[in-house]
């Protein structure tokens, strides 16, 4: 595959694009313009499809990481109430040995 060069013969520049590629690509400006819009609008939709599904599993890992949370706070909350009826107990045994 060779590249042309910056300008090609007078005909005005050619940006380096391979003769393979200059060979598809239309000579009407007004197709050029159009071919543009469609790659374009192919490759933003590929872009916006992975960010979503990035954002799909960002969400997941989030959902996952809050329910972690959601049960050490649950059983944190048990051992807390445990400890209390530990201390009350203990109390208890205390008062009635003095």
């Amino acid at each position: 595959m060779s590249l042309s060069s910056n300008y090609s013969g007078g005909s005005g520049p050619d940006f380096n694009l391979s003769d393979e590629i200059l060979a598809v690509i239309p000579t009407d400006p007004y197709d050029q313009l159009d071919l543009a819009r469609k790659i374009t609008s192919m490759a933003i939709a590929s872009r916006v499809s992975k960010l979503e599904s990035e954002v799909t599993r960002l969400r997941q890992m989030m959902y996952e990481k809050d329910r972690v949370a959601f049960d050490l706070e649950e059983k944190l909350s048990q051992l807390e109430k445990a400890y209390q009826e530990s201390e009350s107990r203990l109390e208890t045994v205390i008062d009635e040995n003095a």
